[in-house]
């Protein structure tokens, strides 16, 4: 994964490098002290995630994040001094991933990391292209989701996606989706104890009730209403 840190106090940059290499080695890092220098960075470069201090020489961190937002799939992180509502109103309005007060608290940056890769399923070893498919998976589950039009979103053929989806993860872009749903599925019948199967079904983007308890009972070894009895009665 590659991640950009734009600050201009050069002993703050380096305590965030130091800080994700410890804990993410096999991360890309790219530094960048203003706007300038991480546009650069961001033309030759893939950026996953990037660390933007609010107050930069020349142009804001806000305003490079709003560029960002705009031109590239990067996710933002703000980091400023200023434990300022009105700066976290901003950011907001921005949809920035996250915002982190100076000085960083390791568990913290730590943690939003971790809700980083948990959102976006970044797993090491994969190319962009499944990476993308299966952050797409991760966000639109629940709706209908096919490899034609996942093919088309990232540019590629149907037939090479999925031989490469098959390649690089061991089971076919149908079988992943399926597994996921199922896993969400467990997620919903432990968190809403109140929603019926047939919803639980609907919200994993199952087409029928009777496929969704099919699935389920082939990956998890007892129907859905098996699982959610022995999940609150023991």
């Amino acid at each position: 994964m590659n991640i950009l840190i734009v600050d201009d106090e050069i002993l703050e940059l380096e305590q965030l490098v130091f800080l994700i290499r410890q804990r993410y080695p096999e991360w890309e890092l790219f530094e960048a002290e203003d706007a300038v220098q991480a546009k650069k960075m961001l033309e030759n470069h893939p950026i996953d995630l990037s660390f933007l201090d609010i107050r930069l020489p020349g142009e804001s961190g806000l305003e490079l994040c709003a560029y960002i937002r705009e031109n590239y799939k990067s996710e933002c992180v703000m980091i400023t001094a200023h434990a300022d509502f009105q700066y976290a109103q901003h950011a907001i309005k921005l949809h920035v991933f996250d915002y982190l007060v100076k000085p960083i608290i390791t568990e913290e940056l730590y943690r939003m990391l971790e809700n980083y890769v948990n959102k976006y399923g970044y797993i090491e070893g994969l190319s962009s292209d499944i990476q993308e498919v299966i952050r797409i998976i991760r966000e639109d589950f629940h709706s209908k989701i096919n490899l034609a039009d996942l093919a088309s979103r990232v540019h590629v053929s149907p037939n090479y996606l999925s031989r490469k989806f098959s390649k690089e993860l061991g089971m076919s872009f149908q079988e992943y989706l399926i597994k996921y749903r199922i896993e969400m599925a467990k997620v919903f019948l432990k968190a809403y104890p109140e929603w019926s199967i047939q919803k639980i079904a609907e919200e994993t983007g199952f087409a029928s009730i009777y496929h969704f308890s099919q699935s389920f009972k082939k990956h998890v070894m007892e129907t859905p209403t098996q699982y959610r009895e022995k999940l609150h009665h023991g």
